[in-house]
């Protein structure tokens, strides 16, 4: 996976996830909004102003689910990247009883992964253009994983469940 990235938490969940993607051939950069946030965005916005992608899921690692975070926003306005609504499903999967239904590929499983337009924010753009952009993409973001989603036989996963 070179010249892919992943940004990874200082967790111990994310210590797992960092031996599994080191596996995959993806690079790390570690942080999250708790623990060497700053310093993370600094080394993401460096490496994608170079050509790289960087992986990651949008709403970070509090949610809420589905929403775009600030930091994201942040990467593609300070590197000029797109940032890419991916939607993915699985069959067999678990389902995470977590706010943010994290999805588990069973052994064997087939996946269906569905690419949206790349979504640019405008240098210098205003607050409201981003709130614009980050809107935009939330909604395609959804709409591709209902479409993943239906391709895999299940109904639309709700983006926000009510908490049990």
């Amino acid at each position: 996976m070179r010249g892919y990235w992943v940004m990874i938490s200082h967790s111990r969940d994310g210590e797992i996830q960092n031996r599994v993607f080191q596996s995959l051939g993806f690079n790390i950069i570690r942080g999250s909004t708790g623990r060497g946030g700053e310093r993370a965005l600094v080394e993401a916005v460096k490496v994608l102003r170079k050509g790289a992608t960087m992986a990651m899921t949008p709403d970070g690692p509090r949610g809420p689910s589905g929403v775009l975070q600030s930091g994201v926003m942040f990467m593609a306005l300070k590197s000029g990247a797109a940032l890419v609504p991916i939607g993915i499903s699985a069959r067999p999967r678990i389902l995470a009883k977590s706010w943010d239904r994290y999805l588990v590929p069973l052994p064997f499983a087939r996946a269906y992964l569905v690419a949206g337009e790349p979504i640019y924010l405008k240098p210098g753009s205003s607050p409201e253009e981003q709130e614009e952009v980050r809107r935009a993409f939330e909604v395609e973001l959804h709409r591709i994983e209902a479409v993943a989603e239906a391709r895999m036989g299940f109904p639309a996963i709700d983006p926000n469940p009510e908490p049990r």
